[in-house]
């Protein structure tokens, strides 16, 4: 079985990124989405969305390249490739493209490239995703609500009332201006917490950096220090990716200074290099690679191993669409432990309309693993083709 086309979808939408008043939901990425197709020549084939800068990651997937080798595009260096071989076909590519790539958008490009090929893997085996990853452990993992802040109290114990009527366990707010003005802060947080009630979990992700007067600055460690003592009031169930990707370190100062608190973080980090080294090194406690960005699941199922041995809870970062959540949902039925999925709630119009059948919230806050023959979710092809601009 050999490649034989690998094509990015980059879909155009009218929605905006946040949260916006008078709306019940929050938006994710609606202006753009990207999708990729990896096809073989015996009718196999694998999708992922890439989250990242779709325009640009479209040409690196499917663009043309240069003829020294580490100036190849994603295209070039697959076609006639087994899909099967895939731990090897990732060290190829990093070298292929390791001149204008190694991070960013060609590693996020990477990582939806790999999650094809292991669906691919899969298929050829005529087995789900999970068998070929190592064995499903559970056939259903509990969901946290995935959202914004919103920019009032009300608004977010509104919200938080929405998602426990639905049925949620948990839920993660994040981003929207939080952690700029401590007053605010408080206000939002007890908001949270009082419609929530004890039994609930609550994770909070202040982002590591905000838009402040329209321009976007890290905050100082002070004023990180300030916010954390302000979250210490509600008793989050972790605290999520609040500092700058390249100063992980800071990580272990903050957990000796706040002992009380759980820090995740990882979907800024990508390789396992990055990542082994946070969670053996950083004073974390639960480690989110993102399967999109992380360089997929190949990466994901090498870090299952250094998280485990150092005692670091996985929690995969799935903020976009129902195709990365079936990926985690996959790959977190495999760990020896798994307490938590991340589920979008705010899917744009573009996130949501991908996929045939959407993945849906049981009674009992739970989603299930999808079942079938490799990925067990179908794209919607006609949604996609009527949202597909050039590329």
């Amino acid at each position: 079985m050999r490649i034989t086309d690998v094509t990015p979808f980059l879909l155009r939408g009218s929605q905006t990124y946040g949260a916006h008043a008078g709306q019940a939901e929050a938006t994710d990425q609606g202006d753009w989405l990207l999708l990729v197709r990896v096809r073989t020549d015996e009718g196999l084939e694998g999708w992922s969305d890439v989250e990242t800068m779709g325009p640009v990651a479209a040409r690196v997937l499917q663009g043309s390249g240069m003829s020294a080798l580490g100036f190849r595009t994603i295209h070039e260096q697959l076609l006639g490739r087994d899909p099967t071989d895939v731990e090897a076909i990732w060290d190829e590519l990093y070298v292929a493209t390791a001149y204008y790539g190694r991070r960013g958008v060609a590693m996020h490009c990477m990582s939806a490239v790999d999650n094809c090929l292991w669906s691919i893997r899969a298929q050829a085996a005529g087995a789900p995703l999970a068998h070929v990853l190592g064995g499903r452990r559970r056939d259903r993992l509990p969901a946290y609500a995935s959202t914004l802040f919103r920019s009032t109290p009300e608004a977010n114990a509104a919200a938080a009332q929405r998602y426990v009527d639905l049925g949620f366990t948990g839920m993660k707010f994040g981003w929207g201006g939080f952690g700029i003005d401590p007053g605010a802060d408080r206000d939002n947080l007890l908001a949270l917490r009082e419609t929530l009630g004890p039994a609930r979990a609550l994770m909070i992700d202040p982002g590591w950096y905000v838009e402040d007067a329209g321009r976007p600055r890290v905050r100082t460690m002070a004023q990180t220090t300030t916010m954390l003592e302000t979250l210490s009031d509600v008793t989050p169930y972790w605290v999520e990716d609040i500092l700058h990707p390249e100063c992980t370190e800071q990580y272990a100062v903050l957990a000796a200074e706040f002992p009380h608190l759980r820090f995740a973080a990882g979907e800024q980090q990508a390789t396992i290099w990055e990542l082994r080294r946070l969670v053996r090194d950083h004073g974390i406690a639960v480690v989110q690679p993102d399967l999109s960005r992380c360089g997929g699941l190949t990466v994901a199922s090498a870090l299952a191993r250094d998280a485990e041995a150092a005692g670091v809870e996985i929690v995969t970062h799935s903020w976009l669409t129902d195709l990365l959540h079936s990926y985690s949902l996959h790959f977190l039925s495999t760990l020896p432990e798994a307490r938590w999925v991340e589920f979008n709630v705010a899917q744009s119009d573009l996130s949501a309309g991908v996929v045939n059948k959407s993945l849906t919230l049981a009674a009992d806050g739970t989603v299930e693993v999808p079942n079938g023959i490799g990925l067990g979710v179908d794209v919607d092809l006609a949604f996609v083709e009527a949202h597909a601009v050039s590329v």
